[in-house]
């Protein structure tokens, strides 16, 4: 109950907020996001810094959990026109980053649900088994193929040459946008 300011929750709102589903996003949705490069997340690993310059999701920034509350982070976390998604190894760590800037009036966070393990298990080994596929599961197939493929390409490269892949990938990406002339 001892609240710093009017915009933290008090624990009874921490309880409601914490049993709402809506906090989660399914790492199919974060690949989605990531692959469709969707500028309305902003996709925070929550690991110790030697975790993630090791491997991380393309796109996202690394903040250490024991960092969150840092005020220089505020602008990223409190942005009204960008939703923060919180990811760790598991659900521990990026539960504990949700819940400190939810209870900061941070309300806009989510969490990717089971963190790098599931991201390894459903996006890093998924195949397609069997003779037939339906329009739905193709499509799901193909984020995760396409997420797959710049997870590695990303992570298997030095950080000097990121920004200039990026900057490749979507002239390329543009490219095959524009059709007929």
């Amino acid at each position: 109950e001892n609240r710093h300011s009017s915009s933290e929750l008090n624990v009874t709102g921490m309880l409601a907020a914490m049993n709402e589903s809506e906090r989660y996003l399914s790492v199919d949705q974060v690949a989605s996001m990531v692959v469709y490069e969707d500028t309305t997340i902003l996709l925070v690993d929550v690991r110790a810094p030697e975790a993630y310059r090791a491997v991380h999701i393309p796109g996202a920034i690394n903040i250490p959990v024991s960092d969150i509350l840092n005020t220089d982070w505020s602008g990223y976390l409190n942005d009204p026109e960008v939703k923060p998604v919180f990811y760790s190894n598991g659900n521990t760590l990026a539960s504990e980053a949700w819940m400190l800037c939810t209870q900061k009036g941070f309300t806009r966070s989510k969490t990717m649900l089971g963190g790098m393990n599931e991201w390894y298990k459903v996006i890093m080994e998924s195949t397609f088994a069997g003779d037939r596929i339906n329009a739905a599961e193709n499509a799901k197939f193909e984020v995760r193929y396409r997420a797959r493929d710049f997870f590695t390409r990303m992570n298997s490269m030095p950080d000097s040459l990121k920004t200039a892949f990026l900057e490749v990938k979507r002239k390329k990406e543009a490219e095959l946008v524009g059709g007929c002339e």
